[in-house]
């Protein structure tokens, strides 16, 4: 396998309420995937120490608003629904086309935020999250 940079301009997040299809997320501007394990303070007399707690993952999303119904790619508008009927939503994150080797991770969540701006002078602008249920997966493409 050949060693190649993962940019950012080729990573995508995708929706679905199926499970089977995702559609992609229309003029984003950016996509964070975080992890995160609390730390557990176990310090005792013998001298400091620290375990594991529980982990968080987050999901976090910005773009450009637009609107185009016979796009087959996910807005806002659809992702407004979902928040207000607390739809489990089914996400995927990494390349249009994963060559070898490029990760995809994929999960199960909820819209747990949907912010739209509409400042004078500069396009409408939408950021969100999606709560995440339980851990994800990750896959690695094989060619």
């Amino acid at each position: 396998m050949a060693e190649h940079k993962v940019s950012g301009d080729d990573q995508f997040l995708f929706l679905g309420i199926d499970g089977l299809t995702y559609s992609q997320v229309i003029c984003l501007t950016g996509t964070s995937y975080t992890r995160a394990t609390n730390v557990i303070d176990a310090k005792t007399k013998c001298g400091p120490d620290k375990l594991p707690g529980t982990q968080d993952v987050n999901v976090t999303f910005e773009g450009q608003s637009m609107y185009d119904p016979a796009a087959g790619k996910t807005s806002t508008d659809e992702m407004d629904d979902w928040w207000t009927n607390k739809t489990t939503v089914y996400w995927k994150i990494g390349k249009l086309v994963p060559a070898q080797g490029d990760i995809t991770y994929t999960g199960t969540g909820f819209i747990s935020q949907l912010d739209e701006a509409f400042a004078q002078d500069t396009p409408s602008t939408f950021a969100g999250a999606i709560g995440v249920y339980g851990l994800p997966s990750k896959s690695t493409a094989t060619s």
